[in-house]
């Protein structure tokens, strides 16, 4: 993907890809099936320095830049989407407190947990039935106290939920019984969290993604993260983040089912003697798909160039997450008939790239709110020409 790359980098993505044969790709259909966090996987990723690649070395990771997190983690996703998803959400996770922390927070909230059980880390933002994806809307309430904060409220589809031992709760703030805002605020796990057991997804079915009920937790101030009511700015620079780990993932996932693909159109014949890799038709989707698929390789380069510069990336990820997921189903849903019956039946992978594909559309951000965004992007960028 990138021609510059450092020896470090090389070496990392080397390793990321024998991680992903030796470890993911032989775990991939139980971990799918058990429909559970993948403990085997992560035990090993721990033993080769693989957890927490990307939060910097002062605070107990690896310190690697977004440019190897690319390189790396697209060689993983090519043999499981969820799998990896899972090895780097405490990324995105732990953004808010890189972002807006104290230097006291980072330690609390970020090193030490590294340090004692790879510091498991949620992101608990959407609340069913109230906000979905406008994360704007969320009732969970933050109410202050002499002590410091009371947080009650429910929160769904908490990524890694039923592993963290903390949480970044977006909530609404209320001081002197007045509403100020969202506020962030890192929630321990206690006897006063309730977590569900894992949702029974379509896809993705090894990230764990339960509900998650905060009965009236009492928290210290030390635990809010940011200023009070201002948590906008960080919610939309974690998303920059999240959503580019999100086009890494897709655009693996994406490169391995065509590379799974290959070699069942070269040896399948049908009508005789003819082999399934010389009908045009089938030709011109490929080609199609290479040309796309490369296109956005070339915008995940540049969003990781972004990042690495300290640059926001908010209408470039946005452009990336939404490209590369629906470039994900249409593949897959186009590839599918290729294998026949194949296709349809558990014992072959295709039928895993189709479901997992059909979820890359609905987390972090629906292709309808980002196609939203995007419009409204569109709409201040002409205005504001309008009025020079």
């Amino acid at each position: 993907m990138h021609h510059d790359l450092s020896q470090d980098e090389i070496d990392f993505r080397d390793k990321c890809k024998t991680f992903s044969r030796e470890v993911i790709q032989p775990n991939v259909i139980k971990f799918d099936r058990e429909n559970r966090f993948p403990d085997l996987v992560h035990d090993e990723a721990e033993k080769r320095n693989l957890l927490n690649v990307c939060i910097p070395k002062e605070l107990g990771g690896q310190g690697i830049s977004f440019k190897a997190m690319a390189e790396g983690g697209y060689e993983m996703a090519q043999a499981c989407p969820a799998i990896t998803f899972t090895m780097g959400f405490n990324h995105g996770a732990m953004r808010p407190i890189i972002y807006a922390g104290t230097e006291e927070q980072k330690d609390l909230f970020i090193r030490q947990p590294i340090e004692k059980n790879r510091g498991y880390t949620a992101l608990a933002l959407t609340e069913k039935d109230v906000s979905g994806s406008n994360l704007i809307a969320v009732k969970t309430r933050a109410e202050k106290t002499d002590r410091g904060w009371v947080i009650s409220g429910n929160k769904s589809m908490v990524g890694m939920g039923t592993e963290a031992q903390q949480f970044l709760v977006l909530a609404e703030t209320w001081v002197n019984g007045r509403n100020v805002g969202l506020t962030f605020f890192n929630v321990p796990r206690t006897g006063a969290v309730d977590v569900s057991s894992n949702t029974d997804k379509l896809g993705f079915r090894a990230v764990p993604t339960p509900d998650v009920t905060f009965n009236n937790v009492e928290i210290d101030e030390i635990n809010r993260i940011g200023e009070i009511g201002e948590a906008e700015p960080i919610l939309f620079h974690t998303l920059d983040f999240i959503r580019y780990g999100g086009g890494i993932i897709i655009l693996g996932t994406i490169e391995g089912l065509l590379r799974e693909l290959i070699p069942w159109l070269e040896s399948r014949e049908v009508f005789g003697n003819e082999k399934l890799i010389g009908k045009s038709w089938i030709q011109t989707i490929l080609g199609e798909t290479y040309a796309k698929h490369q296109s956005l390789r070339l915008l995940l380069r540049r969003v990781a160039d972004l990042l690495d510069k300290g640059i926001s990336a908010t209408e470039e990820s946005a452009v990336l997450k939404l490209l590369s997921s629906e470039l994900a189903v249409s593949a897959a849903s186009k590839v599918m008939p290729m294998y026949g019956w194949r296709g349809i039946d558990n014992e072959f992978p295709i039928q895993k790239r189709f479901r997992d594909a059909q979820q890359t559309t609905i987390f972090e951000g629906t292709s309808g709110i980002l196609q939203i965004g995007l419009c409204h992007s569109l709409l201040r960028k002409i205005r504001a020409e309008d009025q020079q």
